[in-house]
């Protein structure tokens, strides 16, 4: 078991007294409540990725003085206990901590370095009880994530035991207990058995109240993972698995429930903590439209966004997020003795930490470090530092996730141009890749903070450790694999960034394909390779990463691909190609060419 206890645990009784004394806000809260009455805390988080240090993205808050707002800088897994702390103290009893999924993988180099134990520490202090799963808690596939669930260093043996202990591992005395919070996956059934991967739901009796929570992930979860990681699982419908459920939950005496999903859905807000929930849209609204009554609040993911919103029925949807940013606390007064919920309010509250912001009184003053998660952070911080503090290149200037109107990005187009460079070597037989597409979905960051460029800032890159993969496709499979950049995907769709040397064009006002195969985006001809026209009868040599190669991101086509040979892993490519350069100019980009 881990040595640090939860937040929860570590409330000294006099503390809980002080809080309850000294919080006129809390003083009249209570005094309002009945004797029938009680009072349920929800903290939730959502999406923090293995975030355990502050993050390099700020928080945008409304300012009276300034239209454009007030840039805060936030997070950090120290500075969240402090929060959780405070609000714990505030209702002792009538408080949980939950998560809606993607608390680990896409991961920082100070927890991805140590297969995500440090994340998981961090959580089991922090409190958290219970979580949803999300799509990147298998990035590394069911059996890892069934790992950090219940322990044992990694890799582990096929018998379930512990595996030989390396440098990168079980860090603490040398096990690693896993997690003392329970995850949650209602939809994720494994097909040998036809059950749940992790049960589906839980009850927790909060201050005399019993509340049902049921957890699942997005149905299209194996699309944005390595196929081969979930192949034992299933990902059923959510309505119907949720539903379900419902008639269960009350026979256990579940009052309401409240449901933990990674789903979610987006908001026109231009700020973190609008209360206001323009433009509220999304697949979380399909789904909660749907849903029994007796659930009563959506605690949701995925999106990245921040919004408290209810739906005309009363449901409350929420979602923090991402990166640990902000925490979302959800009050709800209930009827002791007909469980009735009398009133829902939720507020995401910004995690604001030490890092240059302002001596803001209120709710923007910074908070003060746990000292004992500060200690627990920095050693994962110091033991990754020596690797992520190493200069690997300059760039001339910024390197950015954001998409022009064809879908192009300059870190996108530079990530193809590595990926290139890096398999453009004969390999086992077959003669060198001549492009590379790289998938928007697999970039989490930009190049921005600094013109030195470091190994951990190309590890926040692209922390997924995917190895490349060339393979022979024919130029008419590739014309098919680029329309799948829009076949069942909304808005703009997937533009995958492509290497230096290959260009097409693409018609927006062209049907972009309801069903597999119907897509007319790609202007036929426009395929275009080191300044010549491309056959569709010829073949080419093609890398992607792992992911991609799986057909990750409905990118189906690329399981066609023939004679493949495995390359390097991702960031080391990249690495390389800085490293080979004195600096790392801007790519030109008209690589995609977009009409209409």
């Amino acid at each position: 078991m881990p040595k640090y206890l939860p937040v929860r645990q570590r409330l000294t009784p006099w503390l809980v007294v002080f809080g309850l004394l000294a919080s006129p806000w809390l003083a009249a809260q209570s005094l309002a409540l009945s004797k029938g009455q009680a009072r349920i805390s929800l903290l939730a988080i959502n999406d923090m990725h293995g975030n355990i240090l502050p993050p390099s993205i700020p928080v945008w808050v409304a300012d009276p003085q300034n239209p454009a707002g007030k840039r805060l800088n936030a997070g950090g897994a120290a500075f969240m206990a402090t929060l959780i702390g405070k609000f714990q103290a505030q209702n002792p009893t009538g408080t949980l901590v939950v998560g809606a999924g993607d608390l680990v993988g896409a991961t920082p180099l100070a927890s991805g370095l140590f297969h995500d134990e440090p994340a998981v520490e961090v959580l089991n202090y922090l409190g958290l009880n219970l979580t949803s799963v999300g799509n990147h808690e298998f990035d590394k596939g069911t059996q890892e994530l069934l790992r950090l669930q219940s322990g044992g260093c990694f890799p582990a043996n096929a018998d379930g035991t512990a595996g030989v202990v390396g440098k990168d591992t079980c860090m603490r005395d040398g096990q690693f207990a896993g997690a003392t919070f329970q995850y949650l996956a209602a939809n994720v059934i494994v097909k040998a058995t036809g059950k749940p991967l992790f049960p589906g739901y839980a009850i927790r009796e909060m201050d005399g109240i019993k509340v049902g929570f049921i957890g699942l992930t997005l149905r299209d979860t194996p699309s944005m993972v390595i196929p081969a990681g979930v192949q034992s699982v299933q990902f059923v419908d959510e309505v119907q698995t949720i539903n379900s459920l419902v008639p269960e939950l009350k026979q256990q005496g579940a009052a309401f429930i409240v449901l933990l999903i990674h789903q979610g859905g987006m908001t026109t807000a231009r700020f973190a903590q609008d209360p206001s929930c323009p433009g509220f849209s999304g697949d979380i609204v399909g789904i909660a439209d749907k849903l029994d009554p007796a659930v009563a609040l959506i605690v949701s993911g995925h999106t990245h966004q921040e919004y408290v919103c209810t739906r005309p029925d009363g449901r409350l949807i929420t979602q923090s997020g991402y990166y640990g940013r902000l925490l979302t606390k959800i009050d709800l007064v209930v009827d002791r003795q007909s469980g009735a919920i009398l009133s829902k309010e939720a507020r995401n509250h910004v995690v604001v930490n030490d890092r240059n912001n302002p001596p803001d009184t209120g709710d923007y003053a910074p908070l003060a470090a746990d000292p004992q998660l500060s200690a627990l952070v920095a050693r994962y911080g110091d033991l990754s530092a020596t690797m992520a503090d190493i200069v690997v290149g300059r760039i001339a200037a910024p390197l950015l996730r954001q998409a022009s109107p064809a879908g192009e990005s300059t870190l996108g187009a530079l990530i193809a141009d590595a990926f290139l460079t890096g398999a453009s070597a004969p390999q086992g037989g077959h003669p060198g890749a001549q492009i590379a597409l790289v998938g928007p979905g697999g970039i989490r960051g930009d190049l921005s903070s600094s013109l030195s460029v470091t190994f951990g800032q190309l590890f926040s890159v692209i922390p997924f450790a995917n190895n490349l993969i060339s393979m022979d496709l024919t130029g008419a499979q590739i014309v098919r694999v680029l329309e799948q950049q829009w076949e069942g995907k909304t808005g703009n769709g997937q533009i995958m960034a492509v290497s230096q040397g290959f260009s097409y064009t693409w018609d927006a006002s062209a049907p972009s394909g309801a069903a597999p195969g119907q897509g007319r985006r790609v202007v036929p001809g426009s395929l275009m390779l080191d300044g010549k026209p491309m056959s569709t009868d010829a073949t080419y040599r093609v890398v992607v990463d792992t992911f991609i190669a799986g057909g990750g991101d409905r990118f189906t086509v690329f399981k066609q691909g023939k004679n493949r040979v495995t390359g390097e892993l991702d960031s080391a490519v990249l690495k390389l190609y800085f490293r080979m350069k004195p600096v790392v100019h801007v790519p030109t980009l008209g690589r995609v060419l977009r009409i209409n």
